[in-house]
């Protein structure tokens, strides 16, 4: 193995590291939506802590399914970029823009949830009006759905490319 394929090995592994973690991240907001469902903290045999869970069950189900579903899509996403054997810049874009995908997805569901607007803009929304968490939720979702595109956009090419290459 050369040191081209070396880096790249270890870059694919790196984006499926940081896939994983976001997986992580994901389980951990199955847990406040659990206690968001009952209201309470609820962990036998320990007792019942009444406590308000900030957020609301439909944002908290957002970030746990997001969450997996983002992290399994950059993990599935690094896997394709080795198995297409996207080199040089074009594999940077890809692993570096899914592990910013990623983190900028999990903020925009976590802060999503704790915004009046749901993170769906910077400004007032039917859901609610414009606030700290709105904007952070927003930005972040934004800047992660640039990076997706573009990761997505660089693996369709080359596997079309590929295909072409099956033909000859």
């Amino acid at each position: 193995m050369n040191n081209d394929e070396a880096w790249s090995q270890s870059l694919t592994n790196r984006t499926i590291g940081h896939g994983l973690c976001v997986l992580f991240i994901g389980l951990i907001a199955g847990l406040p939506l659990a206690f968001s469902l009952l209201q309470a903290v609820t962990l036998w045999p320990l007792p019942v802590w009444n406590i308000q869970i900030a957020g609301s069950p439909r944002g908290w189900a957002s970030a746990h399914v997001g969450g997996i579903l983002n992290g399994v899509m950059i993990c599935a996403i690094a896997m394709l970029a080795s198995r297409l054997a996207v080199q040089g810049r074009a594999l940077k874009w890809v692993c570096f823009g899914m592990i910013a995908t990623g983190w900028c997805n999990t903020i925009f569901y976590w802060a999503g949830n704790l915004a009046a607007n749901r993170g769906l803009s910077v400004g007032d929304t039917p859901f609610g009006q414009g606030d700290f968490w709105g904007a952070v939720a927003y930005l972040f979702g934004g800047g992660g759905m640039i990076f997706t595109m573009i990761a997505v956009a660089i693996l369709a090419l080359a596997a079309f490319d590929k295909a072409k290459l099956d033909f000859k």
